[in-house]
């Protein structure tokens, strides 16, 4: 289901269409949206789409092609943890691995990152 250009949403039709479609119009995706734009912005990085998708084990993930991937659960999580999360997936644009300087991105934006790593790891 494309949302826009740039975000699309890969879930059963079938199965969630009713909650995407009310999700799609909420403020929760106006400020999801507005939250990964502006981040990107302040760690002046660009990504070419979104993916929302259905998946078991992770929250998201970045691609080499500069695609971002989040699991659809994210968005009912407490608002600091999609922060982490938003930024975890930009800071991979500029580093494609966990090494110090990826971690050091990452604090830039979210200086209490391992707290919050720390709490995300309670909901999967």
């Amino acid at each position: 289901m494309k949302y826009d250009e740039k975000y699309h949403i890969i879930l059963p039709k079938e199965k969630y269409e009713n909650m995407v479609q009310l999700w799609m119009h909420s403020e929760g995706s106006k400020i999801f949206k507005k939250k990964l734009n502006d981040f990107a912005r302040e760690m002046n990085v660009h990504f070419n789409m979104v993916r929302i998708k259905n998946v078991k084990t992770i929250w998201g993930s970045c691609s080499s092609k500069k695609n971002l991937n989040f699991n659809f659960r994210l968005f009912f999580l407490p608002e600091s943890l999609i922060d982490y999360v938003c930024v975890h997936e930009l800071a991979h644009l500029k580093q494609m691995n966990h090494s110090k300087e990826f971690w050091n991105e990452v604090e830039k934006q979210i200086p209490d990152y391992k707290k919050r790593r720390d709490e995300l790891k309670r909901y999967i």
